[in-house]
């Protein structure tokens, strides 16, 4: 049987995740909470020796884009973080987020295609790595279109009983994935899957923000669906794909930190022991599916209409 995999992914976006739905408060956390996060975080990657896939937003490469948004620049354009992930002792890797953060699934094949032809641009100039991609909102589609920009990997909806609350709506979706979260219900392993040109990794689990409702679920829970998932894939051989935003430690922070590293310490323990495997998503690229893996169905995209562009 095969060796089970760790898969981390990071959403890297500061204000760019919610350029079209901006409050104060998301310009004041932007500027002033991302950057203790992001290094935070790296601290803890670099200490139990544990790579993950960055996927970033390419505007943040981009200072031209960054002074036509609102508020402090720091808030739309962030070398000095890139910068960090690149040389940090742990082997990163730069994914993609987009260009400016569009809904991809949403909008019109050319428009789509346009903003990740700026995406490889700047990751081109800056020679960074353009392989793995994840949708902005979580929201997957213009496959064609991810397809023709080189892109290989992408990274799938979780699966589970979650999505079909999808169908009843946005509310049902949030409730439905907050009771998911707050339950210790064991989070899927998943396996790559072929679809088309690309590489479908499927997440497994969100490392949710403690803000709002959300700071009801306990901790405990938490490392328990941890524990759960990584031990389901080493049981399986399958992929345990967990991802979070940098933003999701923006409250209760040091407990979202000890939580996280608490995990990062099992997973490193169980990769020393040969338990498990740490892969970026870039990885899965010359990695190639079994039949079984390739059979399995893509789940359901659900996208609503397309947004308007931000301005470069």
């Amino acid at each position: 049987m095969a060796k089970g995999k760790l898969t981390i992914s990071i959403d890297l976006e500061l204000a760019w995740g919610v350029w079209d739905q901006l409050t104060p408060e998301d310009l004041s956390m932007a500027e002033s909470a991302e950057r203790p996060i992001c290094a935070a975080l790296l601290a803890l990657f670099d200490r139990h020796g544990i790579p993950a896939t960055w996927a970033m937003v390419a505007a943040l490469l981009d200072e031209p884009s960054a002074k036509a948004r609102p508020g402090c620049v720091g808030c739309w354009y962030a070398p000095d973080i890139v910068e960090q992930i690149v040389h940090a002792q742990a082997a990163h890797e730069i994914g993609s987020h987009g260009g400016r953060h569009i809904d991809l699934a949403a909008a019109e094949a050319r428009v789509a295609e346009s903003d990740l032809l700026f995406a490889k641009y700047i990751h081109d100039v800056h020679a960074l790595p353009f392989q793995s991609l994840v949708f902005p909102r979580n929201r997957v589609g213009n496959f064609d279109a991810v397809a023709r920009t080189g892109l290989r990997v992408y990274r799938g909806r979780d699966p589970g009983w979650t999505n079909v609350a999808h169908r009843a709506g946005r509310w049902a979706a949030k409730a439905a994935n907050l009771a998911d979260k707050a339950l210790p219900i064991p989070p899927p392993s998943v396996a790559p899957q072929m679809h088309g040109d690309l590489i479908n990794l499927p997440g497994s689990m969100l490392l949710i923000g403690r803000n709002g409702a959300r700071r009801f679920v306990l901790p405990a829970v938490t490392r328990a669906k941890l524990a759960m998932g990584l031990n389901r894939a080493i049981r399986t051989g399958g992929v345990f794909h967990l991802w979070f935003h940098p933003s999701n430690f923006y409250y209760r922070r040091e407990e979202q930190l000890d939580t996280l590293g608490w995990f990062l310490e099992l997973a490193a323990e169980q990769a020393s022991r040969g338990l498990i495997e740490i892969a970026t998503m870039g990885s899965y690229e010359t990695s190639s599916p079994s039949m079984a893996e390739v059979e399995q169905s893509l789940e359901p995209v659900f996208a609503p209409a397309p947004p308007t562009a931000p301005a470069a």
